[in-house]
């Protein structure tokens, strides 16, 4: 079987929470003094728990938000609201956003295959948040939140999958319809609507109604386990001269281009990433699962401390790769 540590590039668990006595965030007017005593709250308990930084929407700049976008620590949803903030662990593993969709979006995202890990590290920020907080749960329903899906566990159980063979071929458009009759989601890289660059695709649990969090689990990792079969399956059905020709056409281009907008690079170096799966490349996968995050467009801003045009962007991006693969004798 593929093994899983080349497929799943990361691991994520979410969990929605809701304040009793406080109306959604959508319906809320921001002069509430719960409110301010539910900020207060939780910042204690996250202050208590890890090393993070504590912004509201509006004290960060629109690249500023898009860069934690991009690298999966909030969602677009947060910024529309006026009252929001979030809470980002100084490891960038953890990140509590509040008054996103529910008051209290939890999350623990882990790069590689570690669902269990992510699932363990938000628990325990979860059980200490219960613990100070009047957390809205009524029986039978469980947790109640804004989404009906996600009411009961109120969690996500995610991974970021690296299917290139499925994309190729095609297989995916197929196994996309037979997920969603299983009750599992695959979307694009920045969930729902977006695309999946660089054959990269989210698989989650559409609904935790009826289900614990042990059995999402258990079914997020099994579709994980199927996908893996099916992408070695494809990887052995593409391979030959034609995808090797692409392979190292996309190396040479990425070794030695002086310009590469986001689009060609996800393209690319995609294809470099399946040439060390083939055994073409002895390079390290999880360098250009790295890269891949840093050369995002509006990451590049964020750590160049300035805002970059779309050149500086494509020159940037074009430089890092090249500077990276020199290091690999080929």
């Amino acid at each position: 079987m593929v093994s899983a540590r080349n497929t799943v590039i990361s691991s994520r668990v979410r969990l929605a929470r809701n304040i009793n006595g406080l109306a959604f965030p959508s319906m809320l007017r921001g002069n509430e003094p719960k409110l301010k005593e539910f900020y207060a709250k939780t910042r204690e308990v996250c202050d208590s728990r890890f090393k993070n930084k504590f912004y509201t929407v509006n004290s960060l700049s629109e690249i500023q938000l898009s860069s934690l976008i991009e690298n999966h620590l909030i969602s677009p949803a947060l910024c529309d609201n006026a009252f929001a903030a979030m809470i980002i662990s100084d490891d960038k593993t953890i990140s509590v956003m509040l008054n996103e969709e529910d008051h209290l979006r939890e999350q623990c995202i882990l790069g590689g295959y570690r669902l269990d890990e992510a699932y363990r590290t938000v628990e325990s920020v979860d059980i200490a948040l219960r613990n100070k907080l009047d957390i809205a749960f009524k029986m039978p329903y469980g947790h109640l939140t804004a989404c009906p899906t996600n009411l009961g566990a109120g969690m996500r159980a995610s991974v970021m999958m690296f299917l290139p063979a499925m994309a190729i071929n095609h297989t995916i458009d197929l196994e996309i319809r037979k997920m969603h009759a299983r009750g599992i989601t695959l979307r694009g890289v920045y969930g729902e609507g977006s695309t999946a660059d660089g054959f990269m695709y989210q698989i989650s649990n559409q609904s935790a109604v009826g289900m614990g969090e042990d059995e999402i689990l258990q079914k997020v990792k099994n579709e994980v386990a199927r996908l893996c079969e099916l992408e070695e399956q494809a990887q052995r059905s593409i391979k030959g001269a034609n995808i090797e020709d692409q392979i190292w056409r996309a190396y040479g281009l990425l070794r030695y281009a002086k310009k590469l907008c986001q689009k060609e690079f996800a393209d690319n170096i995609a294809l470099v990433k399946l040439g060390v799966i083939y055994g073409m490349f002895d390079i390290d996968i999880d360098m250009l699962n790295r890269l891949i995050n840093d050369t995002q467009k509006n990451t590049l801003s964020v750590n160049a401390r300035r805002e970059l045009n779309a050149s500086e962007r494509d020159n940037l991006r074009a430089k890092m790769i090249n500077e990276k693969l020199k290091l690999y004798r080929i």
